[in-house]
């Protein structure tokens, strides 16, 4: 896997060239994205952002890159490691937005979990990321931690989150 922050600085040559970049630079961002990300990489993902970039997740929307680090610092002390697959798309781009589906398996609490997330992500006319959305089930990820917590706190915890799943699917016949 290549080191992060090696690649020369400003924006890539095709991008440079036209002003914005090209459908084929977008899915290489992505990729570098997720080479980082999944490599706990926290200084190589937000090289990626512009200053003012932003990414919207389950715990709210992080602007900045500071507030992107924050962010990752967090996620990283949660699940220290983690993999992805690409599956569905993979990675695709259209104009300057790039998708990546892809399942990720990470620990939770110490304990594993594996779930699909798709991300979208905005590449500006620097090359930079400026917006990223990431799309995954929260609650199904509670529910899965929670189904192997060990304990009286498993209980409680197993409670809470099976009554959530329970007013979410009230009416639904299964």
């Amino acid at each position: 896997m290549p080191v992060m922050g090696t690649e020369p600085q400003g924006p890539p040559a095709d991008v440079a060239a036209s002003g914005r970049a090209s459908e084929v630079e977008v899915e290489r961002i992505v990729a570098r994205f997720g080479e980082a990300y999944d490599g706990r990489d926290i200084d190589g993902v937000v090289e990626l952002f512009a200053e003012d970039g932003d990414w919207r997740v389950g715990p709210g929307t992080f602007t900045g890159k500071d507030e992107v680090r924050h962010l990752l610092e967090w996620d990283v002390g949660l699940s220290p490691t983690l993999t992805s697959q690409e599956e569905g798309v993979g990675i695709l781009a259209k104009g300057d937005v790039g998708f990546r589906e892809h399942l990720i398996q990470a620990t939770a609490e110490g304990i594993p979990v594996a779930y699909p997330c798709l991300s979208v992500l905005e590449v500006n006319e620097e090359g930079r990321i400026q917006h990223v959305r990431s799309y995954y089930d929260k609650l199904g990820i509670m529910h899965d931690v929670a189904s192997k917590y060990p304990g009286v706190k498993g209980w409680f915890f197993r409670k809470m989150v099976n009554t959530l799943v329970a007013l979410g699917e009230k009416g639904l016949k299964r």
